[in-house]
Formats: structure tokens, C-alpha cells, sequence
């Protein structure tokens, strides 16, 4: 079964959500407006009516390097057996082949284990988790002095995309990330058309797209939180602060504001996944510093 329809996507994951998952629905709508700068998949794949689960494949240009696959098989809904199979149908489609699994999920774990998987080393992400039940201490996170933060409004869509397109400029992830620049590099891919497709998804909630507004009416950060009512869960997913406003609080003000909003919409909990590894610790600081807590951790594996 082959599908990238986003409602069967957004109903499996958030049937079974919970903090240790991988995946939340606003990941899914996410990644199917391909905001995050990923091309389209090589070869979907998916199992279940409905939907208990999916696999994007992008192939490698050579054979010299393995596929890499985003993987989701909802926890708690299928069976040893289901999960064996869709793992046996993702080493046909790439013998050779990497994905991120969170390894509170050990009965998908076994599934890859069992099959000649291995933890790959390398960058890992952790699940941070936090209730929305008293929010008191988000006092101590107030907006910077001259600054104002609100919901985007869409007649300034095009300064909305230009504040992400500057706070996820490949060129400043290299040097956050202490990786050369060569100076080649190619600008942010985001882009109106990738807005608006953001803003199409049944998940978006313009309460919670809030950017930060300086003295001088410039945006200078923004933070995007996706809301599932089903679960009661907000996502902070992205989060970015300009290079001339970094290191002001501008971060976790924001995120601040999206909990508070998206209490205000019924969340109790919120969960972001940040790089857990020593590699880029910023953002982790950033959310522990919400009293954000780590639930889960996110690891590569990959066949031999």
C-alpha cells in the first residue's frame, strides 16, 4: 500500500499519540509542506486500513551510501508480526538503509534488531515534555524590553517567510553547527508558496504562528506551534531568532506565548525535539530552561 495522503497520516499518528512517539501531527503537516527544506520521497510506503503506519524513502545517489527512511508504525496498534512484515517491506525497498526511532518503542526496536539493525551512532534528538496544568513559572520569561510578540498577520506574509528565511540560513546553521562555510552556500528554501502550504494544513491555527516584532516594526523571531486537540498536545516546530537579536530571551518568550495560547486552546502538554547530543545543545538550554523535561530519545539505526 503506497500513500502520502496527509489526513490518513495525521489520523495515525494522533490516535496513538504520546510523548515518546516520534512523530506528533504537526511533524506530519510539517514535513508534507516540506518547510523543513527535505525533498520529496523517493518511494512511500504504508500499511494498515486505516493507516497504522508509513515509511518515506529517499534513495542515495550512489550505492556507496545507505537510504535514508522517516519511519512511523503506531505503538500499542500493531502487532510483532505487523511490525516484522513493514520492516521486511522497508529492507525491499532499501537493503541498505537508515532511520530515527525512538528507543521507548521497543517493540519496533526488536522489529529492526531482529532484521540486522544496529544504533548507527552519531547526532541523536531527545523528546522534551512538559504539562500546561500551571504556567506561573513563565513569568520569569518575559518579552525583552522593545520588543512585542503576536500572532503573524496575513498581510505581512511575505516579512513572516523572511524572518525564517534569515534565522534558518544554511550559511548560520554551518557556523552554529562549528561546520565550514565555503561561502556557495545556498539560501533558505522557505518560501511564500511553502507558507501558504503550512497555513492549508488542518492543523495550522494562526493563534499559534507568533512572531517577535522590534521597536522599529522589523520581525526579529518567530516561533510556530502546532496544536492537536485530540491528544491535547502543542509541538514548538520551528522556532528561530534573528542573528541581530539573538541571545535577548526572544526564544523562550515566544514559546512562552505559544503555551500560554495554546492552553488557551485546550493543550494540557507540550513536547518539542530538539538535538539531544552535545552537538548543538542551544535549543535543548532553551527548552529546559521551560522546565521542559526529556521523556524520550530519538536514535539513528541502520543495517550493516
Amino acid at each position: 500500500m503506497r500513500t502520502t495522503d496527509l489526513a490518513a497520516r495525521l489520523a495515525c499518528v494522533g490516535r496513538t499519540w504520546t510523548p515518546q512517539q516520534r512523530l506528533h501531527v504537526g511533524n506530519v503537516a510539517w514535513a508534507h509542506t516540506h518547510g523543513d527544506g527535505s525533498p520529496a520521497p523517493d518511494v512511500t510506503v504504508a500499511w494498515g486500513d486505516p493507516l497504522l503506519g508509513f515509511a518515506d524513502v529517499w534513495l542515495p545517489a550512489s550505492t556507496v551510501e545507505p537510504a535514508t527512511a522517516s519511519l512511523h508504525l503506531a505503538p500499542q496498534t500493531t502487532t510483532p508480526h505487523q511490525l516484522a512484515g513493514a520492516v521486511d517491506e522497508l529492507l525491499r525497498v532499501a537493503s541498505r538503509v537508515t532511520v530515527e526511532v525512538p528507543l521507548q518503542q521497543a517493540e519496533l526496536v526488536d522489529a529492526l534488531t531482529a532484521r540486522g539493525f544496529r544504533e548507527s551512532g552519531g547526532p541523536w534528538f531527545a523528546q522534551l515534555w512538559r504539562s500546561l496544568a500551571d504556567l506561573s513559572d513563565l513569568d520569569a520569561h518575559p518579552t525583552p524590553d522593545g520588543y512585542s510578540i503576536r500572532p503573524a498577520r496575513p498581510d505581512e506574509l511575505a516579512e513572516r517567510v523572511e524572518v525564517h528565511r534569515r534565522c534558518w540560513d544554511p550559511a548560520r546553521i554551518k557556523r552554529m553547527l562549528d561546520l565550514p562555510v565555503t561561502g556557495d552556500e545556498a539560501g533558505s528554501s522557505y518560501s511564500v508558496d511553502k507558507h501558504l502550504a503550512v497555513m492549508a494544513t488542518p492543523v495550522y491555527r494562526g493563534e499559534l504562528d507568533l512572531v517577535a516584532e522590534a521597536a522599529d516594526g522589523s520581525l526579529a523571531a518567530f516561533g510556530l506551534g502546532w496544536f492537536d486537540p485530540e491528544s491535547g498536545s502543542v509541538l514548538f516546530e520551528p522556532v528561530g531568532t534573528g542573528p541581530h537579536h539573538a541571545r535577548r530571551g526572544l526564544g523562550r518568550a515566544l514559546c512562552a506565548e505559544i503555551m500560554r495560547a495554546a492552553r488557551d486552546l485546550g493543550a494540557t502538554q507540550a513536547v518539542v525535539g530538539p538535538r539531544g547530543d552535545g552537538g548543538y545543545p542551544v535549543p535543548r538550554r532553551l527548552y529546559e530552561g521551560l522546565r521542559m523535561r526529556e521523556v524520550a530519545q530519538v536514535v539513528s539505526f541502520a543495517t550493516a
